[in-house]
């Protein structure tokens, strides 16, 4: 088995690739090669453009690619040529997709008022109706080009893929990912507010809030299991944490892990505590949470980091 990862010299990318190299595999690297790429001895890096169907064609029958893992994939602009360049039978597809395409995504950008689902996400669970949420928001991640982001939208990529009889496809839903190398900084505001002293004032509106994540190199050891396994072949797996905690749960672990005694209180919008940016852009309703039971039943998946280990490291990188 050969692995391609395409995506994979950035943050989970790297994660993936460490995973398979532990494993005795020579993964093949798939990215653009414009910034000082290191990676672990074994990995072998092919400079490429996701965009050409030709030059993706070329290195996976160079080096016999069975599976390629597709961390970048936004819209059908930017995935189309990747699909087509699998056209061979037998070769397997890994899509790195997203919480975001279920229906309380909508709910919480308030996009569409789909029936608020409480329990975590199942994979068989209702998807958004609408479609391209990134189109007129303002709230996307920087550094990608607008038109890829105006074509976001990991449902259609989902669908296409499955539907595709030249290949089997495995999908993987992620929550927020964390850790070392995370250029959000997903669990900044708790640390930074702990490091502050003080009582931390928190929006009321934020302050149970449920939310689910997944630290990076779990997640990677997830997506690498599922792309391993021929049993995962042509099915959609949850991933990320086995339970929830609010932002009140949040900063209590973290103030335990960092050694600090603190006080919370929560506040009303009019005083723009803690969080209110992420209450006065979002339906905080709506939960966004994922069940990961079936991973762990037909896989046997189980994370390899301890809780604690992931957030001291965590808190070492800053959030």
């Amino acid at each position: 088995m050969t692995v391609a990862v395409l995506g994979g010299t950035g943050f989970i990318g790297s994660a993936i690739v460490e995973s398979l190299v532990l494993r005795g595999l020579s993964p093949v690297v798939i990215a653009r090669g414009e910034h000082p790429i290191v990676l672990p001895d074994g990995a072998v890096f092919e400079a490429a453009d996701r965009m050409d169907r030709e030059r993706l064609s070329s290195i996976c029958d160079k080096h016999g690619i069975t599976t390629v893992i597709d961390i970048f994939a936004l819209g059908m602009l930017n995935t189309a040529p990747v699909l087509a360049a699998l056209e061979d039978a037998g070769r397997r597809y890994v899509l790195l997709s997203s919480v975001d395409v279920y229906s309380n995504y909508g709910g919480l950008l308030r996009r569409e008022e789909p029936a608020v689902q409480h329990h975590p996400a199942v994979e068989t669970d209702p998807l958004r109706s609408f479609r391209y949420p990134y189109r007129g928001n303002a709230r996307r991640p920087k550094g990608v080009d607008d038109a890829l982001f105006d074509d976001y939208d990991k449902i259609i990529i989902e669908e296409t893929a499955l539907a595709d009889q030249r290949f089997s496809t495995t999908v993987i839903r992620a929550p927020m990912i964390f850790g070392p190398g995370d250029k959000q900084h997903r669990f900044a505001w708790a640390i930074e507010a702990i490091r502050a002293g003080g009582t931390i004032r928190l929006d009321e509106r934020a302050a149970h809030w449920l939310n689910s994540y997944g630290y990076v190199t779990d997640v990677a050891e997830a997506i690498v299991v599922a792309a391993l396994d021929p049993r995962a072949a042509d099915r959609t797996y949850n991933v990320g944490q086995s339970f929830v905690r609010t932002p009140v749960e949040w900063l209590h672990r973290f103030a335990e892990i960092m050694g600090i005694s603190i006080d919370i209180e929560t506040v009303p919008a009019s005083e723009r505590g803690l969080l209110w940016e992420r209450a006065e852009a979002s339906d905080l309703r709506y939960p966004l949470t994922l069940d990961t039971s079936r991973i762990r039943a037909e896989l046997g998946f189980s994370e390899p980091t301890s809780e604690d280990a992931a957030l001291h490291k965590t808190i070492a990188a800053g959030g």
